[in-house]
């Protein structure tokens, strides 16, 4: 006997992102404006009556089907919190999001099974209990869980909600290849001048429903980093009517603020002749969605 539940795993853009310290521990503390965006990967969770263990399938092959996976790391923690020692999952995952593009993919896909898996077994956890489980797993994945429009600080664990972004869309591009996140930091720590995003400023812009004021703000400290195939994608979203553009995660996709649709899908069609990920998307007011 066995008993399935799909989750809908939304990305993330980060509309702002500022590196605010360094922990005694070496972590760099956060504060992040973000937003879950409607592109998904859909997991799909089978829990099996016999003590099978934990596999992973996923239909791209450079994901790996493994204890390297982020949402095989997450049903493990998930089953080590609510004390089950025997049991028996399938995972699969259909991706969307693309692979290493700053959009949170790893991270949705392990919410998705966190989230998954609270109504398969039924342990009725709170949002906050799957964020501890979650933090311990990555950074992203806390904000992936609540999803909505929220800041998130600290070492990413510490969620506080803002209202929802409404009467706007995103065009997304991912250019380049990623370079890891601890290599991203160290260059980070590198740097002698920081321009740091004005968050406070995006975050008053949000709760005032101003889109033209939240599109002054979005920033993103590890644009400095990057080269000038990021500064080249943000200058063709921007001629091609996008209120701001921006850098999501530690790269390297870049999105487009758009004030209406019609001219998001104008940009689009102008860049996916020349990228290959490049979508159309809008706020979502949730992290993870059960599909059935």
């Amino acid at each position: 006997m066995s008993e399935t539940v799909s989750v809908l795993a939304y990305a993330k853009l980060n509309l702002s992102l500022d590196i605010t310290g360094v922990r005694p521990d070496g972590y760099h503390t956060l504060e992040m404006v973000m937003q879950s965006v409607d592109l998904y990967d859909t997991v799909t969770l089978t829990k099996h009556s016999t003590d099978k263990g934990v596999s992973v399938h996923c239909d791209r092959d450079d994901v790996p089907a493994s204890t390297d996976n982020i949402a095989y790391k997450a049903a493990l923690a998930f089953f080590q919190y609510a004390q089950i020692k025997e049991y028996g999952l399938t995972i699969k995952i259909k991706k969307r999001i693309p692979l290493a593009a700053g959009l949170g993919g790893g991270s949705a896909d392990a919410a998705a099974v966190l989230v998954g898996l609270n109504q398969l077994y039924q342990t009725d956890y709170s949002t906050a209990q799957l964020c501890e489980v979650g933090i311990k797993i990555g950074a992203d994945v806390p904000f992936c869980i609540y999803g909505g429009t929220r800041v998130a600080e600290g070492t990413g664990g510490i969620i506080s909600p803002l209202p929802d972004l409404t009467d706007c869309c995103f065009v997304i591009v991912k250019t380049g290849e990623k370079h890891s996140t601890g290599e991203m930091y160290q260059k980070f720590d590198a740097l002698t001048d920081v321009k740091h995003p004005m968050s406070q400023n995006l975050i008053s812009a949000i709760c005032a429903g101003e889109i033209e004021e939240v599109a002054k703000y979005t920033d993103n400290v590890f644009e400095a980093l990057w080269d000038s195939e990021i500064l080249q994608v943000k200058t063709e979203l921007l001629e091609n009517g996008a209120l701001s553009a921006s850098l999501s995660g530690s790269g390297p996709s870049v999105f487009g603020l758009f004030a209406d649709e019609e001219t998001a899908h104008k940009c689009l069609v102008q860049l996916e002749d020349k990228y290959s990920d490049v979508f159309l998307c809008f706020p979502v007011d949730e992290g993870c969605k059960i599909s059935s």
